[in-house]
């Protein structure tokens, strides 16, 4: 599939004094690796609990990039801060896209404090880093193009602001004896990204780290494959990787316009975008694409079909920073919801697990008393434009998406806290869920819970370690009364992250489903966990 580049995404900076409280369901057991037919011969990999902690279920992903988050790019002026703020000139940014009319370059997003204020955060997030990058122009025409770098690590401010500056002089001219910008080396730019951020390079269990714009649309990575010249490419402005690699090819005078033509660039050591948090309360509002190719127009013609597949405006509200919860308004149509429920109930059956070593040959129930069912989106465009807006929301192909699983809790159902992640220390018995994994490599990254009804009482998701907090002294993994509760309301969406920034197991993420209290109450929901990397389960179609 051809993936183009996402539309704009607008980001409106709120914040509401004071936490937002928030829930979100446990993960079920997860189908097995389908062949790119769509047939499916998913064998559960079911979620585990030892000492009451789970891991999660099955795996799918989209590869996106469609989403507008309201920032100012009206203005070719830059600045690091008030104090730091130095003109860019509009005719250097003009040349970026004139020079080469076969690029399509992101939106410029100038590092004015208006800008940084919706990713500066106010304490260190390691893993998250943004970088300034200001393309400046000479007024000798025989000097060199050059570009000035100003970072920000683990995305705070720092007391100093040190700028770095590399000319095209410095490198290896790669594009040719172009004239501008992209003539600089981007192995040159890489490296002093590498020193002055303290990236670490690709490990047995460490993912490569990658380079996005403000609106979470993909760059380039750490060992993404670099061309000679722009004719040896695609011109489209969209990723080329195969189902299984993650790795972009481009050209190196495309890898570095983009940068410059971005102006504010995020940096995530774990290869993967999140949302940056920013604080508890904070809200940004960002357009989804309803799918990743935007050149196709859909066919069907039927009312909720249209409903599904167009554009939407959806608010990000940050519930919880230790972990990353994020809450989503506007995801999902009330008839959606509805859709969703009706095709699962006739295959609902009562879930399993994931056993860990130390917990072979336990029941199920001891942990988890639900019900859930897995749907796959073939030959249901009304899924299949929700998959492409899942991943458009989560900034990750549509490859990294498991298989969609639905869940009901009835009168006293419920999953105790558990893990959505698979740590390896847990599994050493069982070969199939490390080559899965490949022994840490890859992960449960963050999982996108859907609340197809509204609960009156019980039935929250509950995280315990809310804020960093330890757990009580004799903690019961079913316990509802301490922790970030998120309560079940139809069409609302929370995304929360297993993996932190860096690609590390995030051990806050742990999470579980409160029993629903009401007699007649009955909690519908659904869950897309989506993965560190490509992994075969949903097809980029």
């Amino acid at each position: 599939m051809s993936l183009k580049k996402a539309s704009a995404a607008t980001t409106t900076n709120k914040t509401n004094g004071g936490s937002s409280k928030k829930k979100k369901t446990a993960a079920a057991a997860p189908p097995k690796q389908t062949n790119n037919t769509g047939l499916s011969i998913f064998v559960a990999i079911i979620a585990f609990f030892a000492l009451g902690v789970l891991s999660p279920p099955s795996l799918h992903a989209v590869r996106h990039v469609a989403t507008i988050q309201q920032l100012d790019v009206s203005s070719s002026s830059s600045a690091v801060d008030d104090d730091v703020k130095e003109a860019q000139s509009s005719e250097s940014l003009a040349s970026l896209s004139t020079n080469n009319n076969k690029l399509r370059l992101p939106p410029h997003t100038p590092c004015s404090s208006a800008n940084l204020a919706n990713y500066i955060h106010d304490t260190p997030v390691p893993g998250l880093h943004i970088v300034c990058i200001d393309s400046l122009l000479n007024d000798n025409a025989e000097s060199n193009p050059a570009l000035r770098f100003a970072f920000f690590q683990n995305a705070i401010k720092p007391k100093l602001y040190q700028r770095k500056k590399l000319t095209a002089s410095e490198a290896t001219n790669n594009s040719g004896g172009s004239d501008d910008v992209g003539s600089i080396d981007w192995n040159q730019v890489k490296q002093l990204m590498v020193k002055e951020l303290k990236l670490t390079p690709e490990g047995p269990r460490q993912q490569p780290w990658a380079v996005f714009t403000p609106l979470g649309e993909r760059i380039v990575g750490e060992n993404d494959d670099v061309i000679i010249s722009n004719e040896q490419q695609s011109s489209s402005f969209s990723w080329k990787n195969d189902r299984r690699s993650k790795n972009t090819i481009k050209s190196n005078a495309q890898i570095v316009q983009e940068l410059a033509s971005s102006g504010m660039v995020l940096v995530f050591q774990g290869g993967n975008w999140r949302w940056p948090g920013v604080r508890e309360g904070f809200q940004r509002t960002v357009e989804l694409s309803p799918r990743l190719d935007f050149t196709n127009e859909n066919t069907d013609s039927t009312a909720s079909v249209a409903a599904a597949t167009n554009k939407r405006n959806i608010t990000i509200e940050t519930l919880s920073m230790t972990p990353l919860v994020v809450s989503i308004k506007g995801f999902l149509t009330d008839p959606e919801c509805d859709h969703i429920a009706s095709k699962a109930e006739p295959n609902m059956k009562y879930s399993g697990v994931s056993l860990k070593d130390v917990d072979k040959g336990k029941a199920a129930s001891n942990w988890r008393t639900s019900q859930s069912a897995f749907l796959h989106s073939n030959n249901d465009p009304i899924l299949t434009a929700i998959d492409h807006r899942t991943a458009s929301l989560t900034r990750l192909p549509k490859a990294h998406q498991e298989i969609l699983q639905v869940l009901r809790y009835g009168t006293s159902e419920k999953y105790d806290a558990h893990h959505d992640y698979f740590d390896p220390k847990d599994y050493k018995s069982d070969p199939n869920t490390l080559n899965l994994i490949e022994n840490g490599k890859k992960n449960r990254f963050a999982t996108v819970f859907w609340y197809l009804t509204t609960v009156k009482e019980g039935g929250e998701t509950i995280f315990p370690r809310y804020r960093n907090k330890p757990l009580p002294r004799g903690y019961a993994y079913s316990d509802c009364n301490h922790g970030l509760k998120v309560k079940p309301q139809k069409g609302k969406v929370i995304i929360f992250y297993s993996l932190d920034a860096r690609g590390q197991m995030d051990p806050l993420s742990l999470h579980g489903a409160c029993p629903v209290i009401g007699e007649d109450d009955v909690k519908w929901a659904a869950n897309k966990w989506i993965w560190s990397g490509p992994m075969g389960f949903t097809a980029d179609d």
